[in-house]
């Protein structure tokens, strides 16, 4: 399965477009949406193509291939004008290795817990609070959280062994980081930017 990531797009229908591209090129199965569809929220500037329904026309032509969470800034009105369910707080996605079984027949994966980012605290700087907060979610060393939020793409290892990768925003780009998107492929997770140059590789660590 490979899957094409894309989060905080808030209602940029221009941007989605051109993301969407992205979906056929690498061959993609299905579509992670990690929030903040539609709304610019009361911190972001309203981009020129800010254009919700047009947003959701193009999305919801992809409703049977579509993985979603809520964002802080998805209402519940915005949920109703998806043909694809959108509020749930998170989800996950298992990677098998793509080697197949190993000597005693056993498929090695990797977890990916998919969040918008908000809800969440997995940078907490007090190692005990990091474990507590990993250990709650029922995540271990070793798993991946993919989120947005932040709107800075990057792979950024956490003291609680949890990796945090986001994609960023191909709308509101912060933190110095260019528009982009992600890339969940058999062996890796990669982030590139909105003109298709790799950013960052995340090989997966089957276990």
């Amino acid at each position: 399965m490979r899957y094409l990531v894309l989060t905080d797009i808030h209602g940029a229908a221009g941007v989605l477009s051109n993301a969407l591209k992205y979906f056929d090129q690498y061959s993609c199965d299905y579509l992670v949406l990690l929030g903040d569809l539609l709304n610019h929220g009361p911190r972001n500037i309203i981009t020129e193509t800010y254009d919700p329904p047009k947003a959701i026309e193009l999305l919801n032509t992809m409703g049977s291939k579509i993985i979603s969470v809520r964002g802080n800034c998805d209402g519940e009105v915005d949920s109703m004008m998806f043909k694809f369910q959108c509020n749930a707080p998170y989800a996950n996605i298992i990677v098998s290795d793509p080697s197949g079984p190993d000597a005693t027949g056993r498929t090695r994966s990797q977890r990916i817990f998919l969040t918008h980012g908000h809800l969440h605290k997995i940078d907490a700087e007090d190692l005990a609070t990091a474990d507590e907060m990993r250990d709650s979610l029922g995540l271990k060393s070793g798993d991946i959280v993919l989120s947005g939020h932040t709107h800075v793409a990057g792979v950024f290892p956490k003291k609680n062994g949890l990796i945090n990768i986001n994609p960023g925003s191909p709308t509101l780009p912060k933190g110095g980081t260019k528009a982009g998107f992600g890339l969940i492929l058999e062996d890796r997770m990669e982030i590139r930017d909105m003109d298709d140059n790799l950013v960052d590789t995340y090989m997966f660590k089957f276990v």
